[in-house]
């Protein structure tokens, strides 16, 4: 019989259990021994002959590697579409097989899918490293609470636009609009007409020390009834919800998309805006769009 160190330490407590369950059989027989332990006879009989053959050794589980998929061929060309048309990570295309196709896949085992397949990593995924210390994540209790506004630069046709951004910290819900300028007159307009569009009253704006955010827009903001916040200089982190959203438009709107003139990717950003708002889930918000948050926030205040 071989020594218990020639027994990998991964299967050590396994087969200390099988050999416990061996020495009660073979002091009372193998039915008081498969119904003291809640095993089939069979399994005992079949344990008992192999520790007979090999000793403890024979007692090693012998599991398959890998067990073969029990996925249908339907899913995981859905899984395949997922990472290779949108790029996207396990967790969101879990997401849209349940909420989409009505299927109910495992995160991992869609990671081990993409593995098998040899499918390109997730867009925006990084090689795994030490994690960084996690900051406090913080999210205001009702919308309009607070505002997070601003700008992205893109290029439209060879010439630079300004896409200005407000995104409410409750719902994550947005407000895009495209501007030929970036100055403190753009940024009126935008917060006018984000008074104008948005579904629930602002009550505070929060933007960086741009610019295009000067001493006169604050004054505006302020006349409109409403308290302005700049965050701290060098810190995009207080402003991370609209900062992560413009990583979004970036995979999945302006490197898809090429436009001829300024009014064509204005109507396209329009579209894109009614699409991030009403179907696109958000990891963020447990899988929920920003409307259907806003429609549970307000559900629950009434």
């Amino acid at each position: 019989m071989p020594e218990p160190q020639q027994i990998s330490r991964k299967h050590r407590w396994k087969v200390q259990g099988r050999v416990a369950v061996l020495e009660y059989a073979s002091a009372h027989g193998l039915k008081p021994a498969a119904e003291r332990f809640g095993l089939d006879r069979k399994t005992v009989r079949e344990w008992r002959d192999r520790a007979k053959a090999a000793g403890e050794a024979g007692l090693v589980p012998r599991y398959p590697k890998r067990r073969p998929r029990r996925i249908p061929d339907a899913t995981v060309s859905l899984i395949e579409e997922a990472r290779r048309e949108f790029g996207w990570g396990a967790c969101r295309t879990r997401l849209w097989l349940l909420r989409v196709h009505q299927i109910k896949v495992a995160a991992k085992t869609i990671a081990r899918i993409c593995v098998d397949l040899g499918l390109p990593r997730a867009q925006g995924a990084k090689v795994p490293r030490r994690a960084p210390r996690q900051l406090k994540l913080f999210e205001k209790a009702t919308p309009g609470e607070s505002v997070q506004v601003d700008v992205k630069v893109v290029t439209v046709n060879g010439t630079k636009a300004y896409q200005y951004t407000a995104c409410d910290d409750c719902t994550r819900y947005r407000v895009l609009r495209l501007f030929p300028r970036l100055n403190t007159r753009t940024s009126v307009d935008f917060l006018a007409e984000l008074r104008r569009v948005l579904p629930f009253s602002i009550q505070r704006v929060q933007t960086d020390h741009g610019t295009e955010f000067s001493f006169d827009f604050v004054l505006a903001v302020q006349l409109g009834g409403l308290r302005h916040r700049y965050i701290k200089p060098r810190r995009p982190q207080q402003n991370g919800k609209v900062e992560r959203s413009h990583r979004i438009d970036n995979e999945e709107f302006w490197s898809r998309s090429s436009f001829g003139s300024f009014a064509e990717a204005e109507g396209a950003l329009r579209s894109w805006e009614t699409r991030y708002n009403t179907e696109r889930f958000s990891m963020a918000l447990q899988g929920r769009t920003p409307t259907e948050k806003l429609a549970a926030v307000l559900g629950v205040a009434a």
